[in-house]
């Protein structure tokens, strides 16, 4: 009986200790970058009975991603796997008549559109563009497809006869345009985005567009015989930001012009019936802190109607239409979050159909109008697939490819906080407190700042903010002036004059939150990146209350990267040019006040990033360095300004911890030591 008794409760023992052991969760951790995938790009199928959609995920011992292409029962169901290549497939898109999916995918050299029979089979190459295709649609009739592809290269028909060419050829870049680079393109020839179309059957593709132009965001009218898209067809394109919504017939190749706005116009949606055309656009002629409105205007051209001019936020995205053309669906930004919203067509009263503190993106609407789909997250999940009603209601997830991950994790939760900065603004950010928090003990807090700057910090999930609350610090990231979501003179409010109003409404936000006593104020960090980065060499060479930094792919010296860069449009719109303009240049360049810098910082960029170039961080690093102050210089070969490469990525991670780490975990004793201490420069390497 006692031997029966002790048996039982060893079983109960391990029993409830196994489960213990499952149920308990752990600290996110840098190389969990691997774990999570990435859902986008969802869409219906003409029945509405499947929305089609891309899996994104990171291969850690190949370094690298790659994307397919999923289907999921509307109304939920299990999800079955449509591609498998290892190369990356995306962009799905149903025939009207349900036969095919069409699809762009990278397995061969150049992006090609690929097809999908429906009744089963491997994939057949529709397209062969020898500078690959970027984005295409299908006609209404499932007949044809258009897509925007790159002027080709010459043809050759001899194989060796383009090797011989090859050799002859110089390897010397010669550039003309006014636009000269583009980050992540490189420099740019005069060859330009047009429109083709292709039969689906296959055949030769035909070119619709040409001339100095770029096209995009292309659609077909209810009647194909039209295509509709966006193009800057000014004098001069690469002068201005003036892109205009444009039609073309598909059989002559005839061009008409549907907006005149002198601003940029964007996101061209027909009506079902044809009759109009809704847009996205702003009346600043360059857009820099311009806010976007919804508009409507008759698709033969005439007066447009500005739908959410009473409204004092950005729409973005593309819009979409009912299925009766009575609503608009739109994507509104606001205070932190992203909310899909509707509103009649004939003007009226905005609707918010999903709100709340989180991100909506790429909304869609069945093709009998009876139901949504759309991507939804939230500060402590990532995005997922989600299904409701057209009014929102009965909001369904159909996707959790990121369950099995988040239920592993301990996170914490941020904190909206809302505070007055040094004018009294009313300004919006979040508090991300350590893992285990408790209240009567004092923490290091690292404040990150968003890129842009006419950007903002969203309700959205955060590896990154998420991984330094594991680490032990409070994470302070706020939408300071010069951010979206708050209304255009709260965003043009440092017109000309960064690293002003804006740091000093970061700055206020840090006193705030060591008010709340839990911060430690001799243990602060700064950091982001692009922007961020610029806001980070603001915050250490106009304050010394930092003990430590990351600037991640930023500037310091407008003046020199005027033409070094690729936003010439940019500094001549607000500073003017810079030869008559040097003070005003000077004034905004945290460089010329690099002598007050007393801040341990560490700088990182991508070796070919043309938008941050880095010649901008080794001035300042250099300068850091003859100062004698603790820096470091990390740089990522092949990077442009976002790094990609999962490795170099994870590096990234793994530097900014460990960096924060030693000057804001150590005891004064060993830090004083490790700050007397040569550093050399940390250089990956260029692969060859």
């Amino acid at each position: 009986m006692k031997r029966g008794l002790v048996f039982t409760l060893i079983i109960l023992f391990i029993c409830s200790w196994s489960f213990a052991e499952v149920k308990e969760k752990r600290k996110i951790k840098a190389d969990d970058l691997f774990n999570f995938k990435r859902i986008s790009q969802p869409r219906f199928s003409p029945d509405g009975k499947w929305i089609a959609y891309v899996v994104t995920v990171t291969d850690k011992e190949k370094n690298s991603r790659n994307s397919d292409i999923w289907m999921i029962p509307g109304q939920g169901g299990t999800p079955i796997r449509l591609t498998t290549h290892e190369k990356g497939d995306s962009s799905p898109r149903w025939s009207p008549d349900g036969k095919y999916l069409a699809f762009i995918s990278s397995r061969e050299e150049k992006s090609q559109v690929w097809l999908f029979n429906t009744l089963g089979g491997e994939p057949h190459q529709l397209t062969k563009m020898n500078n690959g295709v970027s984005s295409f649609v299908w006609s209404p009739d499932s007949s044809t497809i258009a897509f925007i592809a790159k002027d080709p290269e010459p043809e050759k028909e001899d194989e060796k006869e383009k090797e011989k060419e090859k050799k002859k050829k110089p390897d010397v870049i010669v550039v003309n345009r006014l636009q000269h680079k583009r980050d992540g393109v490189g420099y740019l020839d005069d060859k330009r985005n047009h429109i083709w179309v292709i039969p689906a059957e296959g055949g030769e593709p035909k070119k619709l567009t040409d001339g100095q132009y770029d096209e995009r965001s292309i659609s077909f009218s209810q009647d194909g015989k039209e295509i509709l898209f966006v193009s800057n067809r000014t004098e001069n394109p690469d002068a201005n930001q003036n892109t205009d919504i444009w039609a073309v017939e598909v059989e002559s190749g005839k061009i008409r012009q549907i907006t005149t706005n002198v601003g940029p116009d964007s996101g061209p949606s027909w009506s079902h019936d044809g009759k109009y055309v809704a847009y996205v656009a702003s009346t600043n002629f360059n857009n820099l802190y311009g806010t976007t409105f919804l508009w409507v205007v008759p698709a033969q051209g005439g007066e447009p109607i500005k739908l959410t001019g009473k409204l004092d936020r950005n729409i973005g995205g593309r819009p979409e239409w009912s299925k009766d053309d009575k609503h608009i669906y739109f994507i509104l930004e606001d205070s932190g979050n992203l909310h899909l919203c509707r509103i009649p067509s004939s003007g009226g009263e905005i609707e918010r159909v999903v709100a709340g503190e989180r991100v909506v993106r790429n909304p869609i609407i069945s093709p009998d109008g009876q139901y949504l789909a759309l991507m939804l997250g939230d500060t402590m999940s990532s995005p997922e697939l989600y299904i409701a009603k057209a009014d929102g209601e009965e909001l369904k997830k159909l996707t959790s490819v990121n369950d099995e991950i988040l239920a592993e994790l301990k996170l914490s939760q941020p904190e909206n906080i809302h505070y007055k900065s040094f004018d009294g603004q009313e300004i919006e950010g979040w508090v991300i407190k350590p893992v285990d928090f408790q209240p009567d003990k004092k923490y290091p807090m690292v404040v990150k700042a968003h890129g842009g700057p006419q950007a903002q910090y969203s309700t959205s999930f955060n590896h990154e903010f998420q991984l330094l609350a594991a680490e032990g610090y409070v994470v302070l990231y706020t939408n300071p002036r010069g951010s979206t979501g708050y209304g255009e003179p709260f965003c043009r409010a440092i017109w000309a004059d960064w690293g002003n109003k804006d740091l000093k409404d970061v700055m206020a936000g840090v006193d705030y939150v060591i008010k709340q006593g839990y911060v430690d104020s001799e243990k602060l960090g700064v950091s982001g990146w692009s922007y961020g980065g610029i806001m980070t060499n603001y915050a250490i060479t106009r304050t010394n209350r930092f003990q430590a930094a990351v600037s991640g792919a930023s500037e310091s010296d407008y003046f020199s990267c005027y033409g070094y860069d690729d936003l010439h449009i940019w500094w001549e719109t607000e500073l003017g040019l810079p030869w008559e303009n040097f003070e005003l240049y000077k004034k905004i360049s945290p460089i010329f006040d690099v002598e007050k810098v007393k801040t341990s910082t560490l700088f990182m960029c991508g070796q070919n990033d043309y938008r941050c170039p880095l010649p901008q961080s080794e001035q300042m690093y250099l300068s850091l360095k003859k100062l004698g102050l603790e820096t470091e210089l990390v740089i990522y070969p092949g990077e442009s300004h976002g790094v990609r490469r999962p490795d170099h990525q994870l590096d990234r991670l793994n530097r900014i911890v460990k960096w924060f780490n030693k000057y804001l975990k150590l005891p004064e004793e060993a830090k004083e030591k490790s700050n007397q201490e040569k550093r050399l420069i940390s250089f990956i390497s260029v692969e060859q």
